[in-house]
């Protein structure tokens, strides 16, 4: 509670009259295209009462020169709105003392050859990533990105999605950690029979011991024989996984998360049901708790990082 008391504190006097800022600027734009859209319409019935076509090539000019700056007004809004929020957001979260400071580029993003790396899916043929940061959760590097993951079906000619979320990539910084271990939700096992079968070409097995019955029960968990489950998985860890999933089950949200551990580097997908911090012309943009949730995803993968720290 005294975390949530804390972030809410902080989006009253930091967040919301930066979100009340965008807001009335949204409002403003929707009158403008509003008031266009009747200016348009008058232009048109003009057009058609007087039927001068030097008139109605002139009258084109101002048109389009007025819809073209609308069009800017409207981008500047889009791509302003996510940094404003997301760069409050994570000054926040990385005041914690077990943070080092987070940076955000709201166009970068990890590449495809690390999402594949981590052994989680197996194909990317349409790849898009944008929202990159990067920090340090202890002496922990990390960086996380959303991402778009598609490939193309193999019975209908289009493409399905293989991932649309949050993607997280660690580095323990040790050469001394051969070999891998692989997580995949249990309720997702029948999409995901490429990832398992491409683990066992890897030496990649079915783990059963040194797992919480709870755990087992969640994910199904993979290793490679050069693991010892227990140091690389613990109990701390598996509490704060199924933590992370069991908070996701009250809110009755369709979220999941994956995770493998791979040659020291740890990978952690995170799917979304629902774009985050999105600004829509036609909403209301206050929300609280919208940014909460976004704030909760980031902050319950840092802890996540924080365990796996803690076995490093």
């Amino acid at each position: 509670m005294r975390a949530y008391h804390d972030f809410r504190l902080f989006y009253n006097q930091s967040i919301y009259p930066e979100l009340l800022n965008l807001e009335q600027r949204r409002r403003r734009l929707m009158r403008l295209l509003g008031l266009s859209v009747f200016l348009v319409l008058g232009v048109v019935l003009l057009q058609v009462y007087v039927r001068i076509f030097i008139v109605t090539l002139l009258l084109l000019i101002p048109i389009g020169l007025w819809i073209a700056y609308l069009a800017f007004r409207v981008q500047v809004y889009y791509r302003e709105f996510k940094p404003r929020i997301v760069g409050l957001v994570l000054d926040f979260i990385d005041n914690d003392i077990n943070f080092g400071t987070f940076q955000y580029d709201p166009k970068g993003g990890i590449p495809k050859s690390r999402f594949l790396s981590g052994k989680i899916f197996t194909r990317a043929d349409e790849y898009e990533a944008e929202d990159l940061i990067t920090g340090k959760v202890r002496e922990l590097p990390f960086e996380l990105c959303e991402l778009r993951v598609r490939e193309f079906s193999d019975v209908r000619t289009r493409l399905d999605y293989v991932f649309r979320g949050i993607f997280l990539c660690g580095d323990f910084l040790r050469s001394d950690m051969p070999g891998g271990i692989l997580l995949l939700p249990d309720a997702n096992r029948k999409y995901l029979s490429r990832s398992e079968r491409a683990f066992h070409l890897l030496g990649g097995r079915r783990a059963r011991k040194n797992l919480l019955p709870e755990f087992e029960a969640s994910f199904d968990t993979y290793a490679t024989p050069n693991v010892r489950l227990q140091d690389v998985l613990s109990a701390d860890l598996q509490h704060a996984i199924l933590h992370f999933r069991q908070r996701f089950q009250e809110l009755n949200r369709q979220k999941e998360m994956y995770l493998s551990i791979i040659d020291g580097k740890i990978y952690i997908a995170l799917t979304q049901d629902k774009d985050l911090l999105e600004p829509s012309l036609f909403q209301n943009t206050v929300s609280f708790e919208v940014v909460r949730e976004f704030h909760d995803d980031i902050n319950l993968l840092m802890d996540i990082l924080r365990e796996v720290d803690v076995m490093n």
